[in-house]
């Protein structure tokens, strides 16, 4: 049998023929890094420094105890770390996969955006919740936990309040539709006609990897709650089970971490 040649034709050919997977594997890896090195919260004031400074003085400092004297911030201002955070994954994560989707000719049903047969399987989302709700409370209760979470600090604010408390859990409730749109939507159901159920295992991977900044019992359970959400995922074609389990976890540990602190605001405006 005579070698394959190894030529720019051949490599064009190769990639003409498995384009679909290729494209939204290809676009996964670079989406991941530019968030990654680009995005997070903490990046906000590599990019703004002079905006940072002046918006979310506390962040920066690492507490409003250690801002200058006379520093003054809009109280809103603390957020845009976190919003800045939310703007990327929604570019990244949600706009340019969209525009790629619709490239390959799928609808937003067929992308897990349709919401009838959710509903029908609320039932079973509600027993995920009560399934995962004792591993929260556990994982509160751990040092790692305390010293990740919340993202967003009291002490980061020059007064304290609801109205911040509420405003950042709404930005990261949107954060978490993008991380189900990415994976649980675009990557599991674009991979899903040529790969079938081990498009799964393929989208659990990477969407672990984005845990590597959490705690290890998080990490790990991320390939659980990846896995389940997945087949749910594909079960019910829809990503809103997910993106309802995923913001009441998430909105749950971030409540159980102040509550612990005994960090709830007592005020709803500054």
């Amino acid at each position: 049998m005579c070698p394959e040649p190894v030529n720019l034709e051949s490599a064009l050919r190769d990639f003409r023929s498995q384009r679909p997977v290729l494209v939204v594997l290809l676009w996964t890896t670079l989406a991941l890094t530019l968030v990654e090195y680009l995005f997070l919260a903490g990046s906000a004031a590599h990019h703004f420094p002079q905006l940072s400074q002046s918006l979310s003085p506390g962040v920066l400092a690492g507490s409003w105890s250690a801002v200058s004297p006379g520093t003054t911030a809009p109280w809103w201002g603390v957020l845009f770390p976190w919003a800045w955070w939310t703007f990327g994954m929604l570019l990244l994560w949600v706009l340019v996969p969209w525009c790629i989707s619709r490239g390959q000719r799928f609808t937003a049903t067929q992308i897990g955006l349709g919401f009838s047969n959710t509903l029908r399987k609320l039932p079973v989302y509600l027993l995920l919740l009560a399934l995962v709700a004792p591993a929260v409370w556990w994982a509160s209760s751990r040092d790692s936990f305390v010293g990740t979470y919340p993202f967003l600090r009291p002490q980061y604010c020059q007064q304290w309040c609801w109205a911040v408390l509420l405003g950042y859990w709404a930005i990261y409730a949107v954060q978490f539709f993008c991380v189900e749109f990415f994976f649980r939507g675009w990557l599991l159901f674009s991979l899903e006609p040529r790969l079938g159920l081990a498009a799964i295992p393929v989208m659990v991977v990477p969407y672990t990897m984005i845990h590597f900044h959490k705690p290890l019992p998080e990490a790990l359970g991320a390939i659980v709650a990846g896995t389940v959400l997945g087949w749910m995922a594909l079960r019910t074609r829809s990503i809103w089970g997910g993106v309802f389990v995923h913001v009441c976890v998430a909105l749950g540990m971030d409540a159980l971490s102040l509550w612990r602190g005994g960090s709830f605001p007592n005020q709803f405006l500054p």
